[in-house]
């Protein structure tokens, strides 16, 4: 396995200090965040901190792309992938993104499903929606030699890997996939990871970290939020020998989305604790051998 960084865990950073940042704690890749175009995502609830006024954010550009793989370049980086926003029929979007994940030379795009929230829509309307989309995706994708994956994301009728290979079962695993994120699933979607990693098969792409908790709210109920990678209801040490046993060794990019040390301050914290834990397991590993 290879770790990378997604960029909208570093909102204060500007792409340059981002990159900088990212290779001193000892990262190897960056996956940046696309601005959305103007207007195209509403919600009805307030935005999370970290996607308002974000400075790491590449420009919706053909031009922002190629400057972003330069910079990555310099800074001796891989540019893991690009994360825009793509509402469902957004052909123009569409082509423009796929342009830059081929001029940028990543090799995927990060798509989310659509949200009954924003949308007002039943799911099995949606569902065909994308699914017609999903078409020209696969033939954007197939075009210009790259793979699109849609991001399992709460609050999206894709908020599970069993909803996400629903969809995406249609189509060619080479040109389209999932970006299988962990903390996510604990705000919707769960299914125990060797069910959800067995049925997904060829359509894992890439793979989210970042951990959640359920907290009790103020009504009484219960609500979840980001919490740091060791806090949450995930084991992610336990995670990620997982993936090592099914013999992953693409990217997995940190996207900590917490708010209890600074964006700068995490992400030099998370660096040190993928280390202490990949020492432990190659411990745990030696033990066995003896």
């Amino acid at each position: 396995m290879k770790f990378s960084v997604a960029t909208i865990s570093l909102p204060t950073l500007t792409p340059a200090e981002c990159a900088a940042a990212i290779k001193s704690a000892g990262f190897a890749g960056v996956e940046w965040r696309v601005e959305p175009k103007p207007g195209s995502i509403s919600d009805p609830v307030p935005a999370h901190p970290f996607l308002v006024d974000h400075k790491g954010t590449v420009p919706l550009t053909i031009e922002a792309a190629r400057d972003a793989a330069t910079l990555t370049r310099h800074h001796g980086l891989e540019l893991v992938g690009l994360a825009p926003y793509v509402e469902v029929g957004d052909h123009e979007t569409l082509r423009l993104v796929a342009a830059m994940t081929r001029e940028a030379g990543a090799p995927h795009f990060r798509l989310q499903a659509p949200r009954i929230s924003r949308t007002g829509l039943p799911y099995a309307t949606l569902f065909d929606q994308t699914m017609d989309f999903f078409a020209a995706i696969e033939s954007e994708a197939h075009s210009n030699g790259v793979r699109a994956l849609l991001e399992i994301h709460h609050n999206t009728i894709c908020s599970s890997a069993a909803l996400a290979y629903r969809l995406l079962s249609h189509f060619d695993p080479r040109r389209v996939g999932v970006i299988y994120d962990l903390g996510n699933l604990v705000f919707e979607g769960y299914e125990e990871h060797s069910i959800a990693l067995d049925l997904l098969g060829p359509y894992l792409g890439h793979v989210h970290l970042k951990n959640a908790a359920h907290f009790r709210a103020a009504d009484g109920g219960w609500k979840a939020d980001w919490t740091p990678l060791e806090d949450g209801e995930i084991r992610v040490p336990e995670f990620l020998e997982f993936l090592q046993s099914r013999g992953y060794d693409r990217w997995v990019s940190i996207e900590d989305m917490s708010l209890n040390r600074s964006p700068l301050d995490t992400l030099y914290h998370n660096a040190a604790q993928l280390r202490e834990w990949a020492r432990s397991a190659d411990s745990r590993a030696a033990a066995c051998a003896l």
